[in-house]
């Protein structure tokens, strides 16, 4: 049977070492074998991926999205900074591609902290996830997977659900393709994901407003490894997603390819 505990934490909002709080957070709680999920926004503010937008100089190209898009230039510029690539928006929003995902925004969040601020991703994610993972064992004695999650929109889907941005020490991916389904018929695309599985069942405790609840410990899933998973990782190129090869399929692509430069 598995199990989710939810880890209060105190609000921060600037740089902080975030090993001496999952220490403190942690010890006497979890066990070996645990996977500790950790909201990447938490992580991100840890390392100080906070921007003050009154010192960002907006470039031309911010203030022309940001015209068009409706929300201020300095914003605008610092989610050009953090895109791969912007395939438009509507006011408030920009669509984004950021490391084979599709993002709103490109994953830059005014909430949960100070006004005027935001936050990006971390940087490295994977790389920092294993090294959580590597120093809770040190700390704590304790063998545990890490997950770095987000909440996300989905499309044509109401609400948000957790997905993830970087995981280590778990099989992230699960590879089904050649297994046979209830009926014997060979199973040829589906992958499951099963790190996105777990940050949606822990976004139910860490909540999306005040709740103050950044880390979640899931127990009774043994599925450890010592693999490491980066944001891109998970995602997939838009010339194999089926949303976006619908959305710009043949009748398209001449549009498509005028506005961004380039075939799916």
């Amino acid at each position: 049977m598995i199990s989710l505990l939810p880890v209060k934490v105190r609000r921060f909002s600037s740089a902080f070492d975030i090993f001496d709080v999952l220490e403190s957070s942690l010890k006497g709680l979890i066990i070996s074998g645990d996977v500790v999920i950790i909201s990447s926004k938490f992580v991100a503010i840890s390392e100080g991926s906070v921007i003050d937008l009154s010192k960002v100089i907006p470039t031309s190209e911010a203030i022309t999205l940001s015209k068009r898009y409706r929300i201020t230039k300095e914003f605008a510029e610092v989610i050009q900074r953090e895109s791969d690539q912007i395939l438009g928006g509507i006011p408030g929003f920009l669509l984004c591609i950021k490391s084979n995902m599709l993002c709103p925004n490109a994953g830059v969040d005014k909430s949960n902290i100070g006004k005027g601020k935001v936050v990006v991703y971390p940087r490295q994610p994977g790389a920092l996830a294993m090294l959580i993972r590597d120093e809770i064992k040190f700390r704590l004695g304790t063998e545990v997977a890490v997950i770095l999650s987000d909440s996300r929109l989905m499309p044509m889907r109401k609400g948000t659900i957790g997905v993830a941005v970087a995981c280590a020490g778990l099989e992230g991916l699960v590879e089904m393709r050649g297994n046979k389904d209830l009926f014997g018929n060979v199973l040829r695309v589906t992958v499951q994901a099963l790190a996105d599985d777990l940050c949606s069942a822990a976004q139910i405790l860490m909540g999306e407003s005040n709740e103050s609840i950044p880390i979640v410990v899931v127990r009774g899933l043994d599925v450890h490894s010592d693999s490491i998973y980066e944001m891109e990782d998970f995602g997939i190129r838009k010339n194999q997603c089926v949303y976006i090869r619908s959305l710009f399929g043949t009748s398209f692509l001449g549009n498509y390819n005028e506005a961004f430069g380039h075939d799916l």
